[in-house]
């Protein structure tokens, strides 16, 4: 049993490792492809690329922990924040873009990590797209915190707001489009706040 449980193990950090390259590679196509698009398409193509380096960092994570079952959220977080700094407009240094979390290490399952890590990522790239327009400057935070029995995870910005009558799902914009079906596969509830800046609160069971 002992040693089906080592093969079972080794297998599937390889099958993680294979999935991680394969994704890298379709993010590389991307970038090929985006370097010899019309304008107009290689806005479109950089945010395809985005969703592809979020799920290909989820892979590489598990197979650095040599884990098949769950992440470190507060890990994949970190790193997912360096990787939009370096993709999106929120590299650029009039927008920041930090992570916080109070030092507690939350876990969440893989099958969940890919929805979760996808979210955050079309928030932080809408955020960056549209909440500042018209200014020179703005930031936006990715927040990660217990909250009751779960968790909150939140992305806020000081930006210009949202329109009235924003429905995510209801909107051309493809990113608003698939936050209900991802919030929906996290089993999770979104509370959104779009006052004064903008405010997504994410809350769900680790």
């Amino acid at each position: 049993l002992e040693r089906a449980l080592a093969d079972k193990t080794a297998l599937l950090a390889e099958v993680h490792h294979r999935v991680k390259n394969n994704l890298q590679v379709i993010s590389s196509l991307l970038n090929l492809q985006r370097r010899v698009a019309p304008a107009g398409a290689q806005d479109v193509l950089g945010e395809s690329q985005v969703r592809v380096r979020a799920m290909a960092l989820i892979h590489e994570l598990l197979y650095e922990r040599g884990e098949a079952a769950s992440i470190s959220l507060t890990g994949y977080l970190q790193r997912l924040v360096r990787l939009l700094q370096e993709s999106n407009g929120s590299a650029d240094a009039a927008i920041r873009l930090a992570f916080h979390h109070d030092g507690a290490e939350i876990t969440l399952d893989a099958q969940r990590a890919v929805p979760c890590g996808l979210l955050v990522a079309e928030l932080v790239t809408n955020a960056g797209k549209h909440a500042f327009s018209g200014r020179s400057a703005g930031r936006i935070d990715v927040e990660l915190a217990p909250h009751d029995d779960g968790v909150r995870l939140s992305v806020v910005d000081d930006g210009i707001g949202l329109p009235d009558g924003l429905e995510p799902g209801r909107t051309r914009s493809l990113g608003f489009q698939l936050i209900p079906m991802l919030v929906e596969q996290m089993n999770a509830k979104l509370r959104i706040d779009g006052r004064s800046g903008a405010r997504f609160d994410l809350y769900f069971l680790p």
